[in-house]
């Protein structure tokens, strides 16, 4: 029965991964780019012309070359995956930094700076793009320097794994870790509402790839761009509550050790209609909230980085098995461990992608020009991608704020869980 169940999850899981990456669908015919410095190259056109709308003046100057920065980073940072490549390769705060020039480049015009101030912006955007791209491609930046085939190619496997395996690893320990509490509670025969939740998001995603393709379409790479970073912000504002939500419901049943049989009970009667349809939505969130971008990316990627496709394959293919091992991990080996660690190291699990999530979902509105932003000079650029920690005020006042809530939650749940422990203990001494 248990073997029968490990291939369940593990048929399951693959599927999701196939089907995710299986959707995947060409873009319309657009131009192919061999290397990143050909996608740089096509940034700074657009950059460059944001700067001659600016000088020509006029009442919607200002407002026409902030869009033609914003096709710039949609269409082409984004959109092809050359941020998400940049902060796989080289660092996440490579990335932000370069996200903030963008962000300084438009501020510069909002407010009505100087043309030369303007432009010295924008060429210090385009001088960080085309060291990112040579970096990438492996090249020098000298004319005579393009790079070998074999060089480029390893450089789009190493992109795509490293890429595929953060979106995708989050998706993961939140499914791995709800199969595992579902197997560890004798609760195995909702697996089934978990990873429908899961098929759900992956189908969702698909359909949002196609509405941002054709808003792209219809109104422009830069309303698309906005709309795909709103999308994602609230998705994972919706992440954060559910999450804690499950997390704390978790924790609440972390003291099991002394009183097995009785709590064991307790837990099956736990979940009810509405905590298994909490536990399928977390599911659904888990993958949709990654999984357009996602396929964004690799449309981006299939049809313009068009030179090393088998590298491509090949990254992904390293990426799936990657994390099907991750999966098997939670899902499968976690439940040998004793119930009171096994759900305290859930419910802190679910806790820190809660602290991640919140501190994204301001990154993305932030991105998407919705909230402002604040740089704390004293961090001195650091960043913690993974964890979500950047450089802002405005994304670590909501860290700190859920931080304090999740320490008096911890506090709280401890206290009570003793508390039931000690009416257990008497009730037990009664009986005896």
């Amino acid at each position: 029965m248990k073997k029968n169940l490990l291939k369940i999850n593990v048929v399951c899981f693959l599927l999701i991964m196939v089907f995710m990456f299986g959707s995947i669908t060409d873009v319309n015919a657009e131009t192919k780019y061999e290397n990143w410095v050909q996608v740089a190259d096509a940034m700074s056109e657009h950059l460059n012309n944001a700067v001659d709308i600016y000088e020509k003046g006029g009442d919607t100057a200002a407002k026409d070359a902030i869009d033609s920065i914003n096709i710039a980073y949609f269409k082409f940072y984004e959109k092809i995956g050359f941020e998400k490549t940049v902060m796989s390769r080289i660092s996440g705060k490579r990335g932000s930094d370069v996200e903030h020039q963008f962000y300084l480049a438009k501020k510069s015009i909002k407010g009505g700076s100087s043309l030369d101030e303007v432009k010295e912006e924008i060429d210090t955007l385009i001088t960080m793009l085309h060291e990112d791209a040579h970096e990438l491609d492996g090249t020098t930046g000298s004319e005579s320097d393009t790079g070998s085939e074999t060089i480029a190619g390893f450089n789009t496997f190493i992109s795509v794994l490293g890429l595929t395996l953060r979106e995708g690893l989050e998706a993961i320990l939140v499914v791995a870790a709800i199969a595992a509490y579902l197997v560890k509670t004798n609760n195995k025969n909702y697996l089934k509402s978990v990873y429908m939740g899961a098929v759900l998001g992956i189908i969702f995603s698909v359909i949002l790839a196609v509405m941002f393709n054709v808003i792209a379409d219809k109104l422009g790479e830069s309303t698309s761009g906005v709309g795909q970073e709103v999308f994602e912000g609230i998705a994972m504002f919706v992440a954060v509550i559910v999450l804690f939500y499950v997390s704390n419901w978790m924790l609440s049943k972390s003291e099991v050790e002394v009183w097995n049989q009785y709590i064991k009970t307790k837990v099956e009667q736990s979940i009810t209609k509405g905590n298994m349809i909490t536990l399928a939505f977390t599911a659904f969130l888990a993958v949709a909230r990654e999984g357009a971008e996602l396929i964004l990316f690799f449309q981006g990627m299939r049809s313009n980085i068009s030179n090393n496709p088998s590298y491509m394959w090949g990254g992904l293919a390293v990426a799936v098995a990657v994390l099907a091992v991750v999966y098997y991990a939670i899902a499968k080996l976690s439940v040998r461990l004793p119930l009171k660690p096994f759900f305290t190291a859930t419910s802190w699990l679910m806790f820190i992608l809660c602290i991640s999530f919140i501190g994204k979902g301001v990154f993305e509105l932030q991105e998407a020009g919705v909230i402002g932003r604040t740089i704390i000079t004293a961090m001195n650029g650091f960043t913690i991608e993974l964890l979500g920690v950047y450089d802002r005020v405005e994304t670590l006042v909501p860290q700190i704020i859920l931080l304090v809530v999740t320490i008096i939650s911890v506090i709280y749940q401890n206290k009570n869980n003793r508390k039931k422990r000690a009416e257990l203990e008497a009730a037990q001494n009664k009986q005896s």
